[in-house]
């Protein structure tokens, strides 16, 4: 593009002087004018010569006067060479553009113009004029497709008055010509600057490469449009950035919500970012969400038209009948490039070691600008730092990737913040060593999976599984918080009435998002009642089962590839698909307590500080109720209690047994609460 010689694209720049540079000192000065006004004084002279030459025609009749000669043109300044090159502008055309900037930058033209329409009134510079005045003229160059017109390089005062009408040259442009470049200010609050990011991994950097050769390759089946898809929003604009600076270029970016639906003001749109690409020069990046009928449509009209470099971006491939161009999918970061990032993001902090950098690595999946973000945090919090905050070094860290990774996820499922440890658990020891080995697998990722290397031998499957099965109030929910707790993570749990839909296609996209959600790395998954979820696939009996199926389908494929710590939980285990089953590292089961067991949880639930007189643990674990109705029980008990204000009793426990027993559709049996009161 004939346009990159104009600069970076910056918003702003500091004008120049239009007469040109200052003469030499010493020696004879130079007086003929250069630069751009020396192109300015070709065309007022050839006023001057049109003013004379109407003069010497009336003094022609009587004998007198004499026509000057027409001057040679002097070579173009570097932007007003731009201008032509970019835009197609023909001799009279440029004439006209040069006699429209005299206006603003040379005071004599309007007396000039005047002298040449010989009217004292017509002190400005009209098509009429032009056409009369200027070399080469051409009654084209006065249409709207003409370039002139068609990118707003001068404005008609009054269209009405075509060839009468006043010419005024577009401020962006007068500003292009004196070298003041910056974003017109029509464009401001829709478009931002993109700023091209340092330190970016190798495979962003190729992701950046194919971008630009992707406008390099242009052509009608081909146009000057990449699709830039996958990663975050940020992660696209930086990759898209970067293959800018490789093409020239610099980067805007705006939303397609913000395209107007209006098909002039889409148009206006159009061509007003069209010509600022070749000014600047720069590419345009669209970022695609989800969009309604109306605003999809109107988005791909303004994709369509543009003749520009131009990045649509968005986290999936969008459904158009436009040729896309070339396709560049946003790249996952390795392990080594993921160190690599966090090292350098983390220098100058010495406090975290390496070591602990590998264990982020292995817990989180974070794009560049997140771990920059983080380790700015860091640095803030740490003793000395200027939030002053105290701390030790490698917990702020392990908290700032915790709490960036919780993007995302908030909106998918509800968040707990886990605060049970193992002492809480009532299990059998055969069950607390799956669950202690769980923890394990998950903790000893990076040491097994990158150092000993058994992630390029197994490549897929990555990730860590479990189904905790057994009878509601078990225990399943609290070993995942516990779990969750050891690991520094936070539990997520995802809500199934958010994720399956009546709708085809809706429940694979709703389980789409929560686990690339996941995938960064700071959550425990609970898909709680999975069976509900996960169930067997039936056999294909309509249309229904057959959607149903690919549901499952799709689930066992990105469990397949997930990587994180995931927890199903399930009443019926016998309900779930065996392709399921076989996807599962660990299978815990959460029998019923025993009566042993009951005991030990009523001791449990009691709090030491609790006002109690006469409660015995052994008389209540008669009560053949699970975990969660035992809390129940013992929070109700509490409430009667604090309500009469008196000390919690057996009386108050039977009371509360009474309403769970009624919950559950049951009746106390005399053998249960036998002694009690």
């Amino acid at each position: 593009m004939a346009g990159k010689a104009r600069g970076d694209g910056a918003d702003g720049g500091t004008p120049t002087d239009a007469a040109g540079p200052a003469p030499a000192p010493g020696g004879d000065r130079d007086t003929r004018p250069t630069g751009l006004a020396a192109s300015l004084a070709a065309v007022l002279a050839r006023l001057d010569i049109h003013a004379a030459r109407t003069n010497a025609g009336a003094e022609a009749r009587t004998g007198t006067g004499t026509a000057p000669a027409t001057p040679s043109p002097p070579p173009p300044p570097p932007a007003l060479e731009a201008l032509v090159s970019c835009f197609g502008l023909s001799p009279f055309e440029r004439d006209v553009v040069l006699l429209t900037a005299a206006a603003e930058l040379e005071p004599t033209t309007g007396s000039r113009c005047a002298a040449a329409s010989g009217s004292q009134d017509r002190t400005h510079p009209t098509f009429a004029l032009a056409l009369a005045a200027l070399a080469d003229p051409h009654w084209s160059a006065l249409t709207p497709v003409s370039p002139l017109r068609r990118w707003r390089l001068v404005e008609i005062e009054d269209e009405t008055r075509l060839t009468s009408s006043r010419l005024r040259l577009d401020e962006r442009i007068l500003h292009f010509l004196v070298d003041s470049p910056y974003l017109d200010t029509r464009l401001h609050g829709m478009l931002r600057r993109a700023p091209v990011p340092d330190g970016q991994p190798p495979s962003y950097l190729r992701a950046a490469a194919q971008v630009a050769a992707g406008w390099a390759g242009g052509g009608p089946e081909a146009p000057l449009r990449v699709e830039l898809i996958g990663g975050d929003q940020r992660s696209r604009a930086d990759i898209a950035a970067l293959g800018a600076r490789e093409a020239g270029l610099g980067l805007y970016a705006m939303s397609a919500e913000d395209v107007p639906t209006d098909p002039v003001e889409r148009d206006r749109l159009s061509r007003l970012w069209q010509r600022e690409a070749i000014l600047l020069p720069a590419a345009l990046l669209v970022e695609v969400g989800e969009l309604d009928r109306e605003q999809a449509a109107a988005t791909d009209a303004f994709i369509g038209a543009a003749a520009v470099p131009l990045v649509v971006a968005g986290p999936d491939p969008r459904q158009t009948g436009l040729p896309r161009g070339r396709r560049v999918l946003v790249p996952k970061l390795d392990d080594a490039e993921q160190l690599d990032m966090w090292t350098h993001a983390f220098a100058g902090i010495p406090q975290v070691e390496q070591d602990q950098l590998r264990a982020m690595v292995a817990q989180f999946q974070l794009p560049p600008h997140v771990v920059r973000t983080a380790a700015a945090s860091v640095r803030r919090d740490l003793p000395g730092g200027p939030g002053g905050g105290s701390g030790d070094a490698t917990a702020l860290a392990w908290q700032a990737g915790l709490t960036e990774a919780r993007i995302g996820l908030d909106e998918l499922g509800r968040r707990i913040e886990p605060r049970a440890g193992w002492g809480d658990l009532v299990l059998a020891e055969r069950q607390l060593k799956i669950l202690q080995e769980v923890v394990a697998h998950v903790r000893q990722r990076g040491t097994v999976y990158q150092e000993w290397g058994f992630a390029k031998v197994l490549r897929y499957g990555l990730g860590v599984t479990a189904l905790f099965a057994g009878g509601s109030g078990t225990g399943k929910t609290l070993a995942a918080e516990v779990m969750a707790r050891e690991l520094g993570l936070d539990l997520f749990i995802i809500d199934l009435s958010q994720v399956v839909s009546k709708y085809i296609g809706e429940t694979e996209k709703n389980l789409g998002r929560v686990f690339d959600a996941a995938e960064r790395g700071g959550a425990l998954l609970l898909f709680d009642e999975a069976d509900a979820l996960f169930g067997k696939r039936s056999e294909v009996k309509d249309s229904h089962d057959r959607y149903a199926n690919l549901e499952v389908s799709y689930l066992l494929m990105r469990m397949e590839a997930y990587r994180g710590l995931a927890v199903l939980t399930t009443n019926m285990k016998k309900a779930l698909d065996q392709a399921f089953m076989r996807r599962i590292r660990f299978v815990v089961d959460f029998p019923f307590p025993g009566e042993k067991e009951r005991a030990e949880i009523w001791r449990r639930v009691l709090p030491a500080q609790a006002p109690t007189k006469g409660i015995d643990p052994a008389q209540l674990a008669r009560l053949t109720v699970a975990g969660g109705s035992i809390r129940n029980i013992a929070l109700s008990g509490a409430f009667l209690a604090a309500e009469e204000g008196d000390s919690l009793q057996m009386r108050h426990m039977l009371a509360a047994a009474r309403t769970e027993y009624l919950k559950l559709e049951r009746s106390l049996t005399p053998s249960e609460v036998h002694g009690w009161v």
